[in-house]
């Protein structure tokens, strides 16, 4: 909230003083607990996703791939990082062409 107060300062430069937001900092707060916890989420996602292919002895195909890329927001390093797999070759491909 510091940092938001000190940007505010600057801009008061430019625009003027700003008038008092009274829910300014819960809506912060808020945004900010939504962000820190959507990594855990998408890697929750992406786990079980894993350990669904595993059970049925499969890697994750090129569509797992680009469903954990584009709903889960999970970078395919990540991906290959915690699925212990390669990137796809045609991945990129597979996505523009799709």
């Amino acid at each position: 909230m510091d940092l938001f107060e000190y940007h505010k300062k600057d801009l008061e430069e430019l625009y003027g003083e700003f008038q008092p937001y009274k829910s300014f900092e819960k809506i912060i707060t808020l945004e900010y607990e939504r962000w820190s916890t959507t990594d855990s989420s998408m890697k929750s996602k992406l786990d079980n996703l894993i350990k669904k292919r595993e059970k049925e002895k499969k890697t994750l195909s090129i569509d797992d791939w680009i469903l954990a890329m584009e709903s889960y927001g999970i970078p395919a390093d990540t991906i290959a990082q915690i699925s212990n797999q390669t990137i796809p070759g045609n991945l990129y491909y597979e996505i523009a062409y799709r």
